[in-house]
């Protein structure tokens, strides 16, 4: 179960070269810049309970900043959120790693963290190692790799970490087309094994496809859900 109720989150922007920042900014966000921040969710009130949920808007809309507010990577500046459940997030190929750590080194990191016990661990090592084909490289830091290499890591091993709640973002594009259509059917396999999964897109033909409803965004709001 997810429940967020008048979810409020600002992004501020640094006093330097305010006006600048403001003008580029704006382009963006619009009429969503307030002062010295930016209104990134206005009063989101959504219960989740079992499904496939879509998350559709333009840039700056909100869709990321509201996985991000659910994986617990921001804080909202207010509202509640109420989350029942673990969460597997692939959100941001970067997110979790450290660059200065080689690929093998941010695998096991990552299992770490997840609370994979040392045997279980070192199967999914050898699992991972050969599903990302990064060969010798996985024995380099990751801050050598292109974002290519970087979201097979990424993805291959946030693959394996099972969960209640996935959240899935359109980071996924990064993947090359030869790899795409891969991608795209061990999601769906991993969506069938998830209680609840919401994915971030601009594509609105996908997310029907696969989605039992979507969420509209508009200038951090939600516009209408169907």
């Amino acid at each position: 179960m997810i429940i967020l109720e008048n979810v409020f989150l600002n992004y501020p922007i640094s006093d330097k070269n305010l006006s600048l920042r403001r003008n580029i900014l704006k382009g963006i966000f619009g009429s969503n810049i307030k002062k010295n921040s930016i209104e990134a969710l206005k009063k989101i009130n959504l219960k989740l309970d079992k499904g496939i949920f879509g998350l559709y808007g333009e840039n700056g809309t909100g869709k990321t900043s509201l996985l991000k507010v659910i994986a617990g990577i921001y804080q909202p500046t207010s509202g509640n959120i109420e989350i029942s459940g673990s969460i597997s997030s692939m959100i941001n190929i970067n997110f979790g790693f450290n660059p200065d750590l080689t690929g093998i080194e941010n695998i096991e990191l990552r299992l770490i963290v997840e609370g994979i016990n040392k045997n279980h661990r070192k199967d999914l090592i050898d699992k991972i190692k050969t599903e990302t084909e990064l060969g010798e490289y996985l024995y380099l830091p990751i801050k050598t790799y292109s974002s290519g290499m970087k979201f097979r890591l990424a993805f291959f091993t946030a693959l394996h970490v099972e969960s209640d709640i996935l959240l899935l973002d359109e980071w996924i594009g990064t993947a090359d087309q030869k790899l795409r259509d891969k991608v795209d059917k061990l999601i769906l396999e991993k969506i069938t094994k998830t209680k609840i999964t919401l994915i971030a897109s601009h594509n609105l033909d996908r997310l029907k496809k696969i989605c039992n409803k979507i969420i509209y965004f508009e200038k951090g709001e939600i516009s209408k859900i169907t």
